[in-house]
């Protein structure tokens, strides 16, 4: 079976759908991957077989038997498409999917994070591909404080960049002035297998492959919304009984620093937050791994006829 998987701009989605391809590719079956170039290298270390060409040329020339794709990056949709064969997509977090609706809904989202569940989706752990290689040092070391990991800090020039970065500039200050361990990270291929498992909160802006990541290792969240689509994925933390989600507004004014302070706290030192993060910890380590997806997979073309 020939298997073509296309990933979007997001690394986040990219990473978790390498885990798929990388067990199907186990299994015997043809893979090859499309995804931006700034991704091919971890495609590469992965083992996996990347695409130079666009997806829609590569997959009318390489004619696969299935396609599994990003639904939230319009090239990969129309791709999958025009294919003609069946076609497999990740349910995304808090963004709704472009259309058409693939054969089979892949969900990566804890039953208790999911707002609006889709009844025929598989279940699969949301785990995500991490680079090998040996983490730094000090994020092995113990520490005697609590740490607070800070992620996906803005670094761009538009005004509105330069206004929540400030407030994650805040949120910074406020760790520290809690005395507490404080970990700025940039970018956007971190060892979450590491850092999160020494760390009680994270701090970030609603990103789906952030939430994922806390809640498969219990980790209380507050975030900072970057938009409306993050500030309900926010909520839906707030409601799970996870996590915090603030605004700009809600940071505003003299007494802001104190408000920011006390939640902070709050999330650090527990009260009903830290257990009910780590039983949706426990509860994520439950659901099937993507290597239980294989079978599954190998009957949806059989019933297509490959």
């Amino acid at each position: 079976m020939r298997v073509l998987f296309s990933a979007g701009l997001g690394m986040p989605a990219a990473l978790r759908l390498v885990l798929l391809a990388r067990e199907l590719q186990a299994a015997g079956h043809e893979v090859r991957f499309s995804c931006p170039a700034r991704a091919r290298h971890r495609v590469v270390r992965a083992g996996l077989v990347p695409v130079l060409a666009g997806p829609q040329q590569f997959s009318r020339a390489w004619r696969p038997d299935l396609v599994v794709h990003d639904p939230l990056c319009p090239d990969s949709t129309a791709m999958a498409a025009e294919s003609g064969v069946p076609t497999i997509g990740y349910l995304p977090y808090a963004h709704p999917p472009l259309s058409p609706p693939p054969t089979v809904w892949i969900d990566p989202c804890p039953p208790l994070l999911r707002e609006r569940p889709e009844p025929d989706a598989w279940q699969v752990r949301c785990d995500a591909y991490e680079s090998p290689g040996q983490p730094a040092p000090w994020l092995t070391e113990l520490s005697l404080l609590p740490r607070v990991c800070i992620t996906g800090v803005p670094t761009g020039t538009r005004p509105e960049d330069r206004r929540r970065a400030q407030l994650f500039h805040r949120v910074a200050e406020g760790v520290e002035n809690l005395g507490l361990q404080l970990l700025v990270l940039t970018g956007d291929d971190h060892p979450w297998s590491v850092v999160l498992q020494g760390s009680v909160v994270v701090v970030h802006g609603g990103d789906e492959g952030i939430v994922y990541a806390a809640a498969r290792y219990g980790v209380s969240q507050l975030v900072l919304p970057a938009g409306e689509e993050e500030r309900r994925a926010g909520k839906r933390l707030e409601q799970a009984g996870i996590g915090r989600c603030l605004t700009d507004d809600e940071l505003a004014g003299a007494s802001s620093m104190l408000r920011l302070r006390f939640h902070i706290a709050e999330l650090v030192n527990g009260g009903r937050v830290l257990p009910a993060a780590a039983r949706l910890g426990r509860t994520v380590a439950g659901m099937p791994p993507p290597a239980e997806l294989v079978p599954g997979i190998e009957a949806l073309l059989r019933r297509q006829g490959k």
